[in-house]
């Protein structure tokens, strides 16, 4: 930080030598600098060049005195505050102290000076000095700190701005990416049931036909034709494989189930996956029959079937428990195991979209996932969507009806309005799906 600079002016070389060693005697003297001058215009010159904590101005000086010297001095725009304390050999009055003091005095001195009176004079307005210094100091740091803080709050505002666009521009190109996931799945189910439908009238007919002239060659050929009998017999077997694996194949593009609601669906999937797997699933659904948008029934279905399949790769699960039930404002369902569980980093591995593929399908019907798993002590995947989304549906004719489902005894409910449907889905159940009942 600077030292505060004291300027005295006398035109008496004596007079400003003694006023000098009377300063530097003083044990406050390191806190100042001493500046002399000879004349009024020498001392303009040095308030030009220098701030002054004080200046001892000698009234009596030749050519330009002590008052037109204050006027000059305070009429500079950096020097209009300092204060001047008068010093003269002369008597001042009264008049003559109240135009030193008109003119911008702050006090007045005598020579001879008695040295206590000048040095304490000086350290107060040296030490007044010191303060402003430290305050404009202070004030020049904050002031580049406000400056520094103005512009980084500038940048910050900039990058806000610019991390907002950002934000709004992927937000909007994963709202882009819902929708044109979810316009790829209706576009692939609307395939998969327009494959599913032409083969079951173009190849399903064609084979039904090819299979009743067979059979009809096959009744004929039996006592006269032994060895062509057997042959056309493997050609029926063949034949019935095929239909076999059609409707199979009808099954995987489109589940003729779905047809009959998303109730009997998901007890057909359930049916499917045990048979295939041999892992007991109980499935427990509500008594109403729920009644949704086909893209939305079949987006649970898939859900449900991408769920178990899931389920048989990687659980190591011996028992799968299925809910579907209405909460509230919502449409749960529940799909629970007690295996292995998920671990956090099973999530994550290349190629392994089953979970990923499942949040999507939720997200697209603007619902929730939500797993909840322990190591070794299984995972549950609950997965809700808003009633919004739901027809109202009507009362069965009984709260609860329990059905063998391939030894598992299942909660379902069979809509009224369904029966002929439900009982014709049925008899095809028994013929493919009967197994053993425990």
């Amino acid at each position: 930080m600077l030292t505060p600079k004291v300027l005295i002016v006398n035109s008496h070389a004596a007079t400003l030598l003694t006023i000098v060693n009377l300063l530097s005697d003083s044990s406050d003297a390191s806190n100042y600098q001493l500046i002399t001058a000879r004349s009024g215009e020498e001392a303009l010159q040095q308030v030009a060049n220098h701030q002054f904590a004080v200046i001892l101005l000698d009234v009596s000086m030749p050519g330009m005195d002590g008052f037109e010297t204050v006027e000059a001095i305070h009429s500079l725009p950096d020097s209009a505050s300092v204060p001047i304390i008068f010093i003269t050999a002369q008597y001042a009055d009264e008049m003559h102290q109240l135009k030193g003091y008109e003119k911008g005095a702050v006090d007045y001195l005598s020579v001879p000076v008695i040295p206590q009176i000048l040095q304490t004079k000086v350290a107060v307005f040296v030490e007044l000095a010191k303060k402003n210094l430290q305050l404009m100091h202070k004030s020049r740091e904050l002031a580049d700190l406000n400056h520094a803080l103005q512009v980084q709050r500038a940048q910050d505002l900039q990058h806000i701005a610019e991390r907002k666009v950002a934000e709004q521009a992927l937000e909007q190109s994963r709202e882009e990416l819902r929708l044109l996931a979810n316009h790829m799945e209706r576009v692939k189910e609307d395939e998969r049931k327009r494959i599913a439908r032409e083969i079951h009238d173009d190849l399903g007919q064609n084979l039904l036909a090819l299979r009743i002239d067979i059979s009809m060659l096959h009744a004929r050929t039996g006592a006269t034709h032994p060895k062509l009998h057997a042959r056309i017999d493997n050609v029926l077997n063949h034949i019935d494989a095929t239909i076999r694996n059609m409707r199979a194949i009808i099954n995987n593009l489109r589940p003729t189930a779905l047809d009959l609601g998303l109730n009997a669906a998901i007890e057909w999937q359930v049916h499917e996956f045990q048979r295939r797997s041999g892992i007991n699933c109980q499935l427990t659904m509500d008594k109403r029959e729920i009644n949704l948008d086909d893209s939305y029934a079949t987006a649970l279905f898939r859900i449900l079937q991408e769920s178990l399949s899931n389920v048989i790769r990687h659980a190591r699960a011996s028992c799968v428990n299925v809910e579907l039930r209405k909460d509230g404002d919502l449409l749960v369902m529940t799909v629970s195991d007690n295996g292995i569980g998920v671990f956090p980093d099973c999530r994550r591995k290349a190629n392994s979209f089953g979970l990923v593929g499942i949040k999507e399908r939720v997200s697209t019907l603007g619902g929730e996932v939500a797993i909840n798993t322990v190591r070794d002590q299984g995972m549950t995947l609950m997965i809700s969507i808003p009633m919004d989304k739901i027809v109202p549906a009507t009362e069965s004719s009984s709260d609860t009806d329990v059905i063998a489902m391939g030894g598992i005894a299942t909660n379902k409910i069979l809509p009224a309005s369904k029966k002929v449907a439900k009982g014709a889905f049925k008899l095809r159940q028994k013929k493919s799906l009967a197994q053993p009942t425990q």
